[in-house]
Formats: structure tokens, sequence, C-alpha cells
């Protein structure tokens, strides 16, 4: 997450995954102070969904859409909604 103080801060991988979110979304972070983040979702970025089935390159897991593209994944994503490599599901991209 890139802050308006133009600083990146890392999102948990298992929060994207289970709150589904895209690039382009924005998010709320509240730095408690006892130093631990906390994000809330606050404006979804426009989506759009992609059909694609699941291959592996290396370390990484890709998508490879119905539209010809490819696209990195979560691999917490991959994890919680336990895919297989063959397996063919919708993923859900910026639809700009």
């Amino acid at each position: 997450m890139l802050g308006s103080d133009e600083k990146k801060y890392p999102v948990p991988l298992n929060y994207a995954s289970k709150s589904k979110l895209i690039s382009g979304d924005v998010l709320k972070l509240t730095i408690l102070p006892n130093g631990k983040l906390m994000y809330k979702l606050i404006q979804p970025a426009p989506r759009t969904y992609i059909k694609a089935t699941l291959s592996q390159a290396g370390n990484e897991f890709i998508a490879i859409g119905d539209d010809g593209k490819t696209y990195k994944l979560n691999p917490a994503a991959v994890t919680y909604f336990d895919l297989k490599v063959g397996d063919e599901m919708s993923i859900i991209v910026n639809a700009e």
C-alpha cells in the first residue's frame, strides 16, 4: 500500500486474499500505539471478472486468462481457496 505520505506499507497477504483486494483499491491505515497496522477498505476499485486457469511458474502462481493474458496471483489466495494447478477459476482484476 502506498500511503498519502508516499511511504510503502505492507498489506498482509492473508488479509488481501480474504478481502479480495485488487490494485487500485483505496485503504485506510490506522497505526495503533503498539505499532500494529490495521487496514480497512474504504473505496473499492472498479472490478471485472475473467475466467482463467491456474498455472505455476517457478515459485509463483499465475492465472492464464481466457483473454490470453497472464496474471500473477497472491499465493495466500491460492491456498485460502484450496486451488490446484489446472483448476478453472474466475479472477478479479481492475476494470481499468
